[in-house]
This record gives C-alpha cells, sequence and structure tokens, in this order.
C-alpha cells in the first residue's frame, strides 16, 4: 500500500471519528435542552396550579432541668463540756 493510500485511510478514520463525536456531542445538547424545556414548563405549571398552604410547626420544648441537689440543713449539737464549771482560769 503507497503512502498517500495510508495517510488517506488515517484521514478518513480520524474524519469518521470526529463526525460520530460530533453527533453524540449535538445529541447530547438538543437532549439536554428538551429536559430543561420540559422542566421549566412542568414547575411554571405546578406552581400556577396548586394552592399555596401555610404549616405551623410547634417550637420544640425546652428541655427540663433537673432542680439542684439540696443540702440537709445543718443542725448544731452543743454538748456541756466536763471539768469545773467554775470560771477559773486555770
Amino acid at each position: 500500500m503507497n503512502s498517500i493510500h495510508r495517510i488517506a485511510l488515517t484521514i478518513a478514520g480520524i474524519a469518521t471519528a470526529v463526525t460520530v463525536a460530533g453527533a453524540f456531542v449535538v445529541q447530547g445538547y438538543v437532549a439536554a435542552q428538551q429536559a430543561q424545556t420540559q422542566a421549566t414548563a412542568a414547575a411554571t405549571t405546578a406552581a400556577t396550579t396548586l394552592p399555596t398552604q401555610i404549616v405551623y410547626i410547634n417550637p420544640a420544648p425546652t428541655p427540663a432541668t433537673p432542680a439542684p441537689a439540696q443540702q440537709p440543713p445543718v443542725i448544731h449539737v452543743v454538748v456541756p463540756g466536763f471539768g469545773d464549771d467554775g470560771g477559773s482560769d486555770r
């Protein structure tokens, strides 16, 4: 096979690959445009046909805080001392 045939075959293969890839790109672009148009149309009709609904939500209750532990009352017991209660300093 001549070199001119090899070059022509290579160019034809590259052209075929570019053509097929371009067809896939165009097909994807057209499909994306159609999907976008359908989504926009669906959103427009849904927004115009559905009534507005207001939903009220109760706030979460505040967590109960445990009561602080109460200290038992302090009782002072006075016990008389042993020994001389005469008041001497010695």
